[in-house]
């Protein structure tokens, strides 16, 4: 079920996370809200948090959403994601994927087009 393509309006929110540069507080809950409408209609897991690429320009690389709503966080080059993000991360700087859904025991890629490719951990 992880693997489904995600709906259009998932893509647009998360093509907005890092669209001016600044996420205000009310932006976070509806981004967050936006990803619990697409989870709880359709799969059987919410992420732990999300990873994608910053544009926000050097030093930054990457950016994480928590799933709890409290931190949108930009992260320089080299600086440690936390809570098994890291993983995410070379994945994440890719220009095929919009952004990386971090579980427990998988990543899920999203590309721009919606459609997902599934990576299990080997554990």
């Amino acid at each position: 079920m992880l693997a489904e393509r995600r709906s259009a309006r998932y893509l647009r929110s998360l093509q907005g996370l890092d669209a001016s540069g600044k996420v205000g507080t009310v932006d976070v809950s509806e981004l967050v809200d936006a990803v619990h409408r697409e989870f709880a209609d359709k799969f059987c897991a919410t992420p732990l948090g999300i990873v994608s690429r910053c544009y926000l320009g050097a030093p930054y690389e990457v950016h994480t959403l928590a799933m709890d709503g409290s931190i949108i966080s930009h992260y320089r080059t080299g600086e440690p994601l936390p809570h098994g993000m890291d993983r995410a991360r070379s994945l994440a700087e890719s220009d095929h994927y919009l952004a990386i859904e971090v579980y427990p025991d998988r990543l899920v890629c999203v590309r721009p087009d919606g459609s997902t490719v599934l990576l299990e951990n080997d554990q």
